[in-house]
């Protein structure tokens, strides 16, 4: 299991290769924009995305919650691409998530695309959770209040390196004094890039962004 230790608001944090994270203290993971069923979606508006996006995302979490064991798994919104995304779940999907479900409770936060719970689906449903100092929200918010830390999700960051000569953009962790932003799990998902004029106003006192390869979570300035 490779992962980095931060903090914020004097909470331990663990970035974890992949781009999920977990909070030690209570034995949370946290994972944000899964987009369940955005190829489906796609799909029904003439794009024929190749199948097997769900049950790839699906898979990504299932590994996570077996390694860390988790007490409580939070999704930070944007997990349901739609809020039909429940009616075209494959039956080997639904069988993935009450397997999750099984071995961990669930909070669902809302997201832009999922604003209402989805119908039938295990977990409780939230607009926000607190746990100690950190606010788990799906968007960032303009301001964090006095020594508390934000942990959000929403916008996708992506960083562009040059490696060896080759320019590649990776997904990425973006941290600043006082919050993380979550790179998109959803294995249909796209990013925004680090420089984007979104982040300079979320970021005005410095960020660093977290990059993973597959021994090894590396912080870029």
């Amino acid at each position: 299991m490779t992962f980095r230790e931060i903090e914020l608001a004097d909470e331990r944090i663990w970035l974890l290769a992949g781009g999920a994270v977990f909070l030690p203290e209570t034995q949370t993971l946290v994972v944000a924009d899964l987009h369940l069923g955005k190829g489906t979606s796609a799909r029904t508006r003439g794009l024929l995305l190749p199948p097997g996006d769900t049950v790839s995302t699906l898979e990504k979490v299932q590994c996570l919650v077996e390694d860390y064991k988790p007490q409580l798994l939070i999704a930070l919104g944007d997990s349901f691409h739609d809020v039909k995304a429940g009616e075209r779940l494959l039956d080997i999907e639904k069988t993935m998530l009450r397997a999750i479900a099984s071995q961990t409770s669930i909070l669902w936060i809302t997201g832009n695309h999922d604003a209402l719970p989805v119908p039938e689906i295990a977990g409780e449903w939230l607009e926000d959770y607190r746990s100690g100092n950190l606010i788990l929200r799906h968007i960032p918010s303009e301001t964090v209040p006095m020594g508390k830390a934000e942990l959000a999700g929403h916008l996708h960051p992506k960083i562009r390196m040059r490696i060896r000569g080759h320019t590649m953009s990776r997904p990425c962790f973006m941290k600043g004094p006082d919050r993380l932003i979550l790179p998109a799990l959803g294995s249909y998902t796209g990013g925004l890039d680090v420089t984007d004029p979104a982040f300079s106003s979320l970021f005005a006192d410095g960020s660093a962004a977290y990059v993973w390869s597959a021994d090894r979570i590396s912080r870029v300035a």
